[in-house]
């Protein structure tokens, strides 16, 4: 076989011989000009993912999955997110109300119905009655009840249904008398949180600077 180049010009000034050259044609077949096989075109290679990229995408699903809950428990059987937050929580109540909280039968229990974000641990809750604080207890966690009754006067006092609630150590409830200032009057979307300082003096976290 007369393998040739791909540019090449036969004797008979033919261009492509195999093709175009008659003369080319007629010679025995081992001197016939004889194009070269085409090559085959190169796999393309896939593109590896940066270890960089992959360990960023490993440690965001790792994140996620770390990130703790807030799905209130619906039912006696479901799992009691924990606490996580830094801070302690104002729970508004009337003024008529605030023995029933601190005295009452359910004294261990206030009712809820969005998850404490920003709640700390074993921290505190401190009834809030207009821009005071009159009393606290100390948090044991998220709870769930099958029957949560209106804490208020049994004549006024209505069923409202099984349901999650702050679970509260009842025995230490404890009255005081705090004024939080305008930032006790201020609306918030969700709950009130309090710091304390070293000297128990209390104050009001800002809203926007916790996402609430």
């Amino acid at each position: 076989m007369n393998e040739v180049p791909e540019d090449y010009v036969c004797e008979h000034g033919m261009p492509k011989p195999w093709v175009t050259c008659f003369d080319c044609m007629m010679l025995p077949p081992d001197e016939q000009p004889t194009p070269p096989k085409p090559k085959p075109a190169p796999k393309a290679t896939p593109a590896r993912r940066s270890s960089k990229a992959s360990g960023s995408a490993r440690r965001a699903s790792a994140n996620r999955e770390k990130a703790p809950s807030t799905r209130l428990p619906r039912a006696v059987t479901d799992a009691t997110p924990p606490l996580f937050g830094e801070y302690d929580l104002c729970y508004e109540v009337p003024d008529e109300h605030v023995d029933f909280h601190i005295r009452g039968t359910e004294s261990g229990w206030l009712a809820i119905s969005r998850f404490p974000t920003h709640l700390r641990p074993g921290g505190w809750v401190y009834l809030q009655v207009d821009r005071d604080v009159v009393a606290k207890a100390r948090v044991k966690g998220i709870g769930f009840r099958e029957r949560r009754w209106a804490q208020e006067p049994a004549s006024t006092a209505a069923d409202m249904g099984a349901g999650p609630t702050l679970e509260v150590d009842g025995n230490t409830w404890e009255r005081m008398l705090v004024d939080l200032g305008p930032d006790g009057d201020r609306v918030v979307k969700g709950y009130r949180y309090l710091t304390a300082g070293e000297d128990g003096e209390l104050a009001v976290v800002d809203p926007a600077g916790i996402g609430e």
